[in-house]
């Protein structure tokens, strides 16, 4: 049987990019009562051209969801989870992105996470 491994520390995800002094992310909801407002694009993100067909590209049209979980006691995890989080905000600010839960809700009721 093998072990998991899981790094001893884990690199914050904003530290070195554009975001690093960025003012906080907004905790506004939107319109549709569960996702957040994020901050106006400055430019398009790199990976819309590097990132493989196929993709459903129609306006409005989610090609797939994303769910970040993290393990709820360990809080090196959580902060990692909560800054890939924050990232993916900051770079991706045209997605619709959920909150962060501290706690584990919906269809995995141990695991909290982010729906992206």
């Amino acid at each position: 049987m093998s072990v998991i491994q899981f790094p001893i520390s884990y690199p914050a995800l904003i530290e070195g990019t554009p975001y690093e002094n960025a003012p906080p992310l907004p905790t506004t909801i939107r319109s549709d009562g569960k996702s957040l407002e994020n901050p106006p694009p400055e430019s398009i993100s790199t990976a819309y051209n590097e990132f493989p067909d196929p993709l459903d590209k129609r306006p409005g049209k989610a090609a797939f969801d994303v769910h970040v979980y993290y393990h709820e006691p360990n809080k090196k995890q959580k902060e990692f989870a909560r800054s890939l989080w924050e990232r993916i905000r900051y770079e991706f600010p045209e997605l619709r992105v959920y909150r962060f839960w501290e706690r584990p809700i919906g269809m995995s009721p141990r695991i909290p996470h982010a729906i992206l």
